[in-house]
C-alpha cells in the first residue's frame, strides 16, 4: 500500500475527530469553580434567572444558594452556575470548589461536590 504522508495526516485527523463526536455534551464532568456570590433572602425573583426564580420559596426560608463561576472542560469560556448550598456546608466568597455544572436554561442546578479548598479571603457566610 504506498500511502502519502498527507494521507497519513488526514487518516489521524478524522480519527480525532470521530472521537470527539463519541462524548456525549450531555454528560456531567466534573469542574473547579469560584465561589462568585451568595443569593439571600431579599433577592427579588425578577432578578434571579430562572432556575433560582422557581425556587423562590426556598430562597426566603432559608435555603443558601451560591453562583459559582467555573471554566467548562472543553473550552476555554467561563460560565456562571447556581448550586444549592447544603445545610452545615461553610462556604466563603472566592473559595474554590468542585462542581457537577447544570444548565440553569433547563432548571438545572449545579451540585457541590468538593470544598476543600478553602480560601482565606473575606466573606464567610
Amino acid at each position: 500500500m504506498n500511502l502519502s504522508w498527507k494521507t497519513g495526516i488526514a487518516a489521524l485527523a478524522l480519527l480525532g475527530l470521530s472521537a470527539c463526536a463519541c462524548i456525549d455534551p450531555h454528560e456531567h464532568h466534573d469542574a473547579a469553580g469560584t465561589v462568585e456570590r451568595f443569593i439571600d433572602q431579599q433577592a427579588q425573583p425578577e432578578q434571579l434567572p430562572p432556575c433560582l426564580a422557581s425556587r423562590i420559596a426556598q430562597i426566603q426560608d432559608g435555603t443558601r444558594f451560591a453562583a459559582i463561576r467555573y471554566r467548562h472542560w472543553a473550552s476555554h469560556f467561563k460560565s456562571t452556575v447556581y448550586a444549592e448550598v447544603p445545610a452545615g456546608m461553610t462556604l466563603q466568597l472566592h473559595q474554590e470548589v468542585r462542581i457537577e455544572p447544570g444548565q440553569c436554561s433547563h432548571d438545572e442546578l449545579a451540585v457541590i461536590v468538593q470544598n476543600d479548598a478553602l480560601s482565606t479571603r473575606k466573606g464567610a457566610m
